[in-house]
């Protein structure tokens, strides 16, 4: 079975990987594959760093909505009290 590895953890492999230079150590340390290792080697670190930029995004893009969401939600139950004072108003 194929093991998936997240963009954060190739990243601090890597980086293990440059401040150690060993494949073997690395690999043996973060229990990845030495050929899965120096394929993400080959890759590079900034490539992998620059893939982790998305996911930042998403982040604040996630939250703004649930901001949105709330602010929404707010003004519609502003919107029913005001429906429900104008409409005492002209009952009166």
């Amino acid at each position: 079975m194929k093991n998936y590895y997240q963009n954060h953890f190739k990243v601090e492999a890597l980086q293990y990987l440059r401040k150690v230079g060993s494949l073997t150590k690395t690999a043996h340390r973060f229990d990845v594959h030495i050929s899965t290792l120096a394929t993400w080697q080959r890759i590079g670190l900034e490539e992998f760093m620059k893939r982790e930029l998305p996911l930042g995004n998403q982040l604040e893009v996630r939250k703004s909505t649930q901001e949105l969401e709330l602010r929404i939600q707010r003004l519609e139950q502003e919107n029913t009290v005001l429906r429900q004072a104008a409409k005492l108003l002209f009952l009166l």
